[in-house]
């Protein structure tokens, strides 16, 4: 009898705990991971402030005889410098590496040289200014050096592949005897073939956050590019005072063999010449906005 009873109490015990309700423990709430976007677009603004291997031009004067250079001044810099203004777009592979490709267009400084004569009978002045623009295409790599949450100091280096879309030397000109007319001469020469203008860009910069999705940005950067003219135009107008203006075109070829020969094309002559490297080197500042989505 004490043996059913002892069951039959288990047993009303047992009933009575599985009629209760069960509170199921529910695992604590996670924070959603923030996730960034793994694009960008960027737009930038630089200026050459150093050609550093650039070729420049020097200014000269002279002295009594007409004879010798008594005086002469180099350019602060050659080609390359002044602004550059682009547009860029990436991805972001790794929390290390970006890759990405900018466009951007160097506007370049007017380089202005004079050259100054004083003779016995005569004096000549002149000035002769050079322009150039191009278009370039950088494929590029970011390596990150330090990350913070606020911002990060990165180095990029890249490819440059560039397109002369504008090169030119305009020079302006007064030769004046002493007794006599003077004459004006107005001449350019226009570089309207090259090849691909090739080098590299290397930067230093920080990153620092503005918004969710805005950024900012400061860097260094050093672009070394060089071309090769393949011909060029020249016109030149001289005008003597009291007679009709002269004018003179000529087309030049540049070749890295050839003769120094004379041709004929429309009408004009045509001279080869020797090709040679013209070097377009800056370091500089920039600064943009970049934009991820």
């Amino acid at each position: 009898m004490g043996t059913v009873q002892a069951q039959t109490i288990a047993s009303l015990n047992t009933a009575s705990r599985s009629s209760e309700p069960v509170n199921t423990a529910k695992a604590p709430r996670q924070p959603k991971a923030t996730i960034e976007a793994p694009y960008y677009v960027k737009l930038y603004g630089f200026y050459g402030l150093l050609t550093p291997g650039s070729q420049v031009t020097t200014s000269y004067t002279s002295g009594q005889s007409g004879m010798t250079n008594t005086g002469f001044k180099n350019n602060a810099t050659g080609l390359g410098a002044g602004p550059r203004a682009g547009i860029g777009v990436g991805v972001i592979v790794s929390e290390f590496i970006n890759l990405g490709i900018d466009a951007d267009m160097l506007f370049g400084s007017t380089l202005t040289t004079e050259n100054n004569y004083k003779g016995s009978n005569y004096t000549s002045t002149g000035t002769t200014s050079t322009t150039l623009r191009v278009l370039s295409i950088t494929p590029n790599i970011t390596f990150k050096a330090l990350s913070r949450p606020a911002y990060y100091i990165y180095n990029r280096l890249g490819l440059v592949g560039g397109i002369v879309m504008d090169y030119k030397t305009t020079s302006n000109s007064l030769y004046a005897p002493t007794t006599g007319a003077s004459t004006t001469t107005i001449s350019e020469t226009n570089y309207r073939e090259n090849s691909l203008a090739i080098g590299y860009q290397a930067a230093l910069g920080i990153q620092f956050r503005l918004g969710e999705s805005l950024r900012g940005f400061s860097e260094i950067v050093a672009y070394n590019q060089s071309f090769r003219p393949k011909e060029s135009l020249y016109t030149s107008t001289s005008t003597k005072s009291g007679s009709t203006p002269t004018k003179s075109t000529y087309i030049y070829q540049y070749k890295t063999e050839g003769e120094y020969t004379t041709t004929k094309q429309d009408g004009v002559d045509v001279y080869q010449s020797a090709s040679s490297n013209v070097v377009m080197n800056s370091v500089g500042v920039g600064a943009g906005i970049l934009f991820r989505f």
